[in-house]
């Protein structure tokens, strides 16, 4: 169950990292302009650094349940929470496939 607690713990942090670098690079400093999907691919999955900041963050939620254990309300309230960032990663996928469908479909009306 430690083990369980630490995985949750530090997915928890990363995925609210996560969004708070993508807010601090890409949201606050396009002031209303478009970003691409590729753009937040390139911050995120094809960089070392967030990969890194993955393992390093499940292994300070391991140490911290290895030497901690919470209170169940605390365990709760972290489930409960992770729903946000799980409901911006499904949204943004949802987004990405939609306008994925919207260029092949503008494609196949242009005249050959």
């Amino acid at each position: 169950m430690t083990i369980a607690k630490g995985l949750l713990l530090g997915i928890w942090l990363f995925s609210f990292g996560t969004i708070t670098f993508l807010y601090f690079a890409i949201f606050r400093k396009a002031s209303g302009g478009m970003i691409g999907g590729d753009i937040i691919a390139h911050l995120t999955t094809h960089s070392p650094v967030w990969w890194v900041a993955l393992v390093a963050c499940v292994a300070f939620g391991l140490f911290i349940t290895r030497s901690w254990s919470g209170r169940p309300i605390l365990w709760i309230a972290l489930a409960v929470t992770e729903l946000f960032p799980m409901g911006l990663l499904v949204m943004f996928l949802t987004l990405v496939a939609r306008n994925k469908e919207m260029v092949d479909r503008a494609n196949e009306m242009l005249p050959k």
